[in-house]
């Protein structure tokens, strides 16, 4: 894989050219939503070491500092317990964003996760089944 195909650079410059609000899962590319699907798996099944976790972990940096971390002398100090609580948050958001894509449920657009609300706990979301 050529270093500009590589995952981590096309995410890099999604978000240059569009901002952090993109890595929403709603607003992810497909090439970018799937290759994150891929790496949660890789976490849930203790297999990172074939799909790292790398567009996961600086998607998620981004939307915590809402900063493009690309930038020069940027710092990010966030817990370890945070973190982790982090990527379970964002990874139940992908998957319930893959099961809207592929039409088995409907969220409500505006229960959809935002910048102000993807990592909080009691973030309420309207999700119906489809028949």
């Amino acid at each position: 894989m050529s270093k500009n195909n590589h995952p981590l650079n096309k995410l890099f410059k999604l978000v240059k050219k569009n901002g952090i609000k993109c890595l929403l899962p709603q607003n992810l590319t497909d090439d970018l939503f799937n290759r994150m699907l891929l790496e949660a798996d890789a976490l849930d099944n203790d297999k990172t070491d074939e799909f790292p976790s790398s567009t996961l972990l600086m998607a998620i940096l981004h939307l915590e500092s809402r900063t493009i971390l690309t930038e020069k002398n940027i710092e990010i100090k966030i817990a370890p317990e945070k973190l982790m609580d982090y990527f379970s948050f964002y990874i139940t958001a992908l998957r319930l964003e893959d099961m809207r894509r592929k039409e088995i449920i409907d969220i409500s657009k505006d229960t959809l996760p935002t910048l102000d609300n993807i990592f909080d706990k009691n973030r309420i979301m309207a999700i119906k089944g489809n028949p």
